[in-house]
Parts: C-alpha cells; structure tokens; sequence
C-alpha cells in the first residue's frame, strides 16, 4: 500500500485521485480535518509520531508531501523553519525504523534550494545554495533522508519539482502566482508583485508532476537519485499574468513592489535526468494548467454560490 502523507493539499488531493484512477491502493495522510472526505484519509498530526506511527506497518511505499511553509511563511526565521518542518521530517524517518517500508518518496523544491544559478539550465548537479530559510530547510530534510537510508532497509527518491498548477490550489493562503492572479481577478482586489515582473519561473501541471511521483514509487526504479521535475523553460511573471488574463476574460490590477531577497529572480531547470531515467515526459502546457485552474476556480464558485441560494 500507498502512504501519502499531505494527501489533503493541493499536490495531494490530485495525487490520490491519479493513483487511485491507475488502480494502485493508497490510504492519505492530513492534518486538515475539514479537508478529510474520503474514508481512507487518516487525520494526524505530522510532528507526532504517536499519531501515524501504527499505520507505517501496513505500508510498503511512503510519499511525503508535507511542508507547514511557502517561501514567504517564515523568511527571517530558520529556527521557526527547522521547528515546523526539519524536526517532524527528522522524527518521522526515526519512526521508520523496524516498520516494512520499502520506498520513500520526498518532494522538496526546484528553485529555493539551488539559490541563483551559477550556470542554466540548471541540473541536479548544480551547486546548493539555498538563499532563504525555506530552502534551507528542505535541504536539510534532504540531507536527512540521505544520511538516514544509509542505515536503513528503504531507498528513496527525492523530486525537485519547479512550481506546479492546477485544480484544488488554493487562492486564499498564499499558494502561488497563478492562485494569487485569479483571487485577484474574482475579487477585483489588486495583486502585489514582487520586482518588475520580469523574474523567470518554471510552472508545470500538477497532473505531470503526479505522473512523475508515480513513477519514483515504482521500487528500483530511481532507486536512492535525485531529479528535477519540470516544463524545462521557463516565463516571466508577466506572461503568466497575460495568461490567467486571457483565460478569465479579465484584466487584473497589478501593483509592483520591491523585490523579495529571499526569493530566486531567475531560474530555467533541466529535467533531462528524469526524462532518461524513468522515462518521464509532460503531457500539459503552461497554459494548459491555468485554463484548468480557472475552470475549477469557476466551477467552485458557482457552486458556492448556488448552495447559498434561499431554495437551495
């Protein structure tokens, strides 16, 4: 069986549709629980082993998709950091210990743990230089399960994906520019950007970073590597403004500010590894992944709006 343990956010809640639509048997992991629909979904809480540790004997593949942070939550604090996130990570791969686990699967970050590239594309071989404290800290975690397989009967895959889009992102907490281009449009408020504008990211379909997960569970297959999960070029800020604008038939008001130092200005990642190793290859587009978004960003509110309705 299947472990994912931060089956209730974004990624996750996608991720448990696309393995269970592929027939694999999975059981999801939250610590949301309103967000906790399906009756395999498992209310715990990440930072105490004593809440999940009796479910690690039923599984033989663990995915690991919990972070309690987006670049911005704690920019100055590297000790809130290794609290919030480092730690549980730390006693989670201690509670592995003498559970029959086989594979473990850790999505950590494209961009914030590369800090600004010496040379582009950038590659899994590029120096690390994480130039904020989330970057740091999902270094470290990485570090963590390296060091940590080295004396334990598991292999695992660690992903760096770059910034994914799609369905069940959510537009209130912060979750990405594509979330915070169509909040602004919906609510007619204006959106902040950090800088001109001009920063280049990689954005990639939530479903191609899906497939991609699915992939790294397949024992022996990435056995103990290291890849960068992305489109494999990258858009400005702008552009992907321009392109929520045209999928919601909007204008939206844009204010810039001063650029955040903790936050890669640019950034173009080479998934060439994966593409070879796995025999990974994306289905979507940029665009693609917005015109989704916004069409599930549409469909939620209308029917919001109808069960508020006084007949409904």
């Amino acid at each position: 069986m299947i472990g994912i343990f931060g089956g209730t956010g974004f990624i996750g809640r996608n991720l448990v549709e696309f393995l269970t639509a592929k027939g694999n048997t999975v059981r999801s992991f939250g610590r949301r629980a309103s967000s906790l629909k399906e009756n395999d979904t498992v209310h715990i809480d990440f930072s105490d082993p004593l809440s999940y540790s009796n479910y690690l004997n039923e599984l033989d593949t663990v995915i690991l998709l919990v972070s309690a942070s987006v670049p911005s939550t704690f920019p100055n604090n590297i000790a809130k950091e290794v609290e919030e996130n480092v730690l549980p990570y730390a006693r989670f791969l201690k509670a592995l210990e003498g559970k029959p686990v086989q594979h473990l699967v850790y999505l950590s970050s494209g961009g914030a743990v590369y800090g600004s590239p010496h040379t582009v594309p950038v590659n899994e071989t590029h120096p690390r230089n994480p130039i904020s404290a989330y970057g740091c800290a999902k270094l470290m975690i990485e570090e963590a399960i390296r060091t940590w397989s080295l004396r334990s009967r598991w292999s695992y895959t660690i992903l760096r994906p770059s910034n994914p889009i799609g369905k069940y992102q959510a537009v209130d907490r912060g979750q990405g520019l594509v979330a915070a281009a169509v909040q602004a449009a919906i609510t007619g408020s204006s959106m902040e950007i950090w800088g001109s504008g001009d920063t280049l990211r990689d954005y990639l379909h939530v479903l191609d970073l899906c497939h991609a997960i699915e992939l790294a569970t397949s024992i022996g297959r990435g056995k103990n590597e290291i890849y960068n999960v992305c489109m494999g070029s990258s858009v400005s800020i702008n552009q992907v403004i321009d392109l929520c604008e045209k999928a919601l038939k909007k204008r939206i008001n844009v204010i810039y500010t001063e650029q955040k130092s903790y936050l890669v200005k640019n950034i173009v990642m080479d998934c060439s590894r994966i593409r070879s190793d796995l025999n990974w290859h994306t289905s979507f587009t940029v665009r693609d992944g917005i015109d989704d978004f916004v069409s599930y960003c549409i469909d939620l509110n209308s029917n919001m709006a109808l069960s508020t309705r006084p007949d409904a």
